[in-house]
């Protein structure tokens, strides 16, 4: 990631294809570990504790985010308004996963 950062053009479509990709893998690196440890701490022992497969679930529609973000910023079309139904859309989605699995 970090040589993509420094050493490769920004202008060139392939080099954000490829820092995207790697932002999106890096964040679900990041955050799957972190939601699996929210999950563990906050639910109480009795109750169902969450297994890896909704903690992965949780870290890539967090990264999903960021990253899509990110690709909007590039494109300097990020506003509050684009955030804010993107975070919408992906709060529906797990919403609608959790109904389904329930």
């Amino acid at each position: 990631m970090a040589y993509v950062v420094w050493s490769t053009d920004p202008s060139v479509a392939t080099n954000r294809l490829v820092f995207l990709s790697l932002l999106f893998v890096d964040l679900l690196t990041l955050l799957a570990p972190v939601a699996h440890f929210l999950h563990f701490r906050f639910t109480p022992a009795k109750s169902y504790r969450s297994d890896v497969r909704r903690s992965y679930r949780e870290g890539a529609l967090a990264a999903v985010f960021v990253t899509l973000c990110a690709w909007l910023r590039m494109g300097q079309a990020l506003n509050w308004i684009n955030t804010l139904l993107l975070l919408s859309a992906l709060a529906l989605v797990e919403i609608f996963i959790l109904l389904r699995s329930s």
